[in-house]
């Protein structure tokens, strides 16, 4: 589709003229023709054209003669045609060198013919060829537009922009994780993705982002060459249209298709961003509605999930995946907030086809922060399956924005009236987890125990928490300090043995008279007997607030 010199030549104004030089050069495209007389033409140029000249201006001034058609070569221009005869003579041989070296046309016209017919007929290839060219880019963003109105998703945007230009066609996301390739694509989709993951070539798709307007060629070590443009929706950039290729360059159809291949994409990615809102927004509400017990009754509750997709009669697992200091890291990280907003995005996205893989008629939301999953199926209530999704919840915060990300699990419930508890249950071993572990920490209900209570306490009166650590465990401490003793890991260790002296006496290489001992001796320092059961629950919560202050 793109004109050439070559093309030009073929003129029939043209018909008797003769490349004096550069003639390796005749397939520059051309994308216009000008008249150039004056000796500072080549500052007017913008690349691509044919300059006409009789050079008239330089007449009997060699070193100008050579400065011009330097200048015009250095511009970008695509041939010169030149009168020498009458007002230049002979054209210099060492320009004619210069152009034979660097491919650049230098075309000698017959004296008699006017620049005007040759810029007439010129004129008439361009502008078929501007029309043909419009005609047929329009015929690529119908086609593609038809995709999208006939419900196509990524797969086929992908390849139909790949029967257009005759290439594999990559569609990724701003995190570069493909959302959908052409068919028979010669790369797996995620080792495509391990591959783009890196930073030298993150480094360049975030220039390109930066600057919509260009083309991305990359060409890294162990990646396939390939050519890409930026997905833009309001101004910002979410996503890229690569074609892989070992060419060095695209024509310009094939540019013109991925270009409209983005614009399509730009249309459908909206259309993304409006279903996921509103599917957000759906069951947000649906969550709200459960664990605030706003529903007439457990048939239309059942029928609302169904419709989200997400079978609970047969009752769930809760798992709250919460980002640790999410908002400190964002503001740390000096993120905007269209930034933050597909960051959580990103991760809401990865963790619901995570959580689709593993049971289909599950339902994850998004609250604030927080991903709240109601894990429903079969492998529901199988630990394995839950080490399993935890685990990968935390790699997806890493993977999505380096994040680190907390974790929360409630018993498994069968009852559809007990997922309020068990989010209760997923949030307060989130909460205990955070306090006693640190940030990243993965915690079941079933191992929160009497902290959940301890907790409360800390939330609503800490100085009651600080209180029952005081009478209970603090004078312990203070006389372990004091004389090198071992009586708060006696107790601890007495409690976790089940009030087992032989077994206490055996893991502290003690004697049991010498437990024994330590045992009456903290109930002199306390006025708390392990051997009497209040006293001994009232120690034993005195253990777990002090973990709750130190932590």
């Amino acid at each position: 589709m793109t004109v050439t010199v070559a093309q030009i030549l073929k003129l029939s104004a043209l018909s008797q003229a003769r490349v004096l030089a550069g003639e390796r050069g005749l397939d520059r495209p051309v994308a216009s023709v000008t008249v150039g007389e004056v000796p500072d033409i080549a500052e007017w140029l913008s690349g691509g054209e044919i300059v006409l000249s009789t050079m008239f201006a330089l007449t009997n001034d060699t070193d100008r003669q050579r400065d011009f058609c330097r200048r015009i070569m250095t511009a970008g221009a695509s041939a010169l045609f030149v009168k020498p005869k009458r007002f230049v003579g002979s054209f210099p041989l060492d320009i004619l060198e210069v152009a034979e070296k660097r491919d650049f046309p230098i075309v000698e016209v017959p004296q008699e013919i006017r620049w005007t017919r040759i810029m007439q007929e010129a004129m008439e290839v361009l502008i078929d060829r501007q029309a043909s060219l419009l005609e047929k880019s329009q015929e690529i963003h119908r086609e593609l537009l038809d995709v999208v109105i006939e419900g196509g998703g990524w797969v086929e945007v992908a390849s139909t922009a790949a029967r257009l230009i005759d290439k594999p066609v990559l569609v990724v996301d701003v995190s570069l994780e493909s959302l959908g390739v052409s068919k028979e694509f010669p790369w797996p989709e995620a080792e495509l993705h391990r591959l783009l993951d890196v930073p030298s070539v993150r480094a360049e798709f975030d220039g390109l982002a930066r600057f919509p307007n260009r083309l991305l060629h990359l060409v890294e070590e162990r990646v396939p060459p390939l050519f890409a443009v930026p997905i833009v929706v309001s101004r910002a950039c979410l996503g890229y249209v690569c074609a892989l290729t070992e060419r060095p360059e695209l024509e310009e159809m094939e540019r013109v298709a991925l270009e409209h291949t983005a614009t399509v994409a730009a249309v459908e990615m909206a259309r993304d961003q409006v279903r996921f809102e509103t599917e957000v927004r759906l069951k947000g509400d649906f969550v709200d509605d459960l664990i605030g017990g706003r529903f007439s009754s457990e048939d239309s509750l059942l029928r609302r999930a169904s419709f989200l997709g997400c079978d609970l009669s047969r009752g769930a697992t809760v798992v709250v995946a919460d980002v640790d200091e999410f908002e400190r890291t964002m503001v740390a990280r000096k993120l905007s907030e269209n930034e933050v907003q597909r960051l959580k995005e990103r991760f809401f996205s990865r963790c619901t086809r995570l959580v689709g893989d593993i049971e289909p008629a599950s339902l994850v939301s998004l609250k604030s922060d927080r991903v709240i999953i109601f894990l429903s199926g079969p492998s529901s209530p199988d630990p394995r399956v839950l080490d399993r999704l935890t685990t990968r919840l935390q790699s997806l915060g890493k993977e999505v924005g380096d994040l680190s990300v907390s974790v929360g699990v409630s018993r498994f419930t069968s009852d559809l009236s007990g997922l309020r508890k068990g989010f209760e249950e997923a949030l307060a071993a989130l909460k205990v987890g955070r306090r006693l572990q640190g940030l990243g920490s993965v915690t079941h209900f079933d191992s929160v125990g009497s902290y959940k209570l301890l907790l409360s306490i800390w939330e609503h009166d800490p100085e009651e928490l600080r209180s029952l650590y005081q009478e209970t465990i603090d004078p312990i401490e203070r006389y372990d300090r004091q004389s090198d003793g071992h009586l708060l890991l006696t107790l601890t260790t007495y409690l976790s043995n089940d009030e087992n002296l032989s077994k206490t006496a055996q893991d502290l290489y003690a004697h049991r008279h010498t437990i024994r001992y330590r045992l009456q001796k903290i109930a002199d320092i306390t006025g708390l007997s392990v051997f009497k059961s209040e006293d001994k629950e009232r120690l034993s919560l005195g253990i777990k607030a002090g973990g709750l202050l130190r932590s």
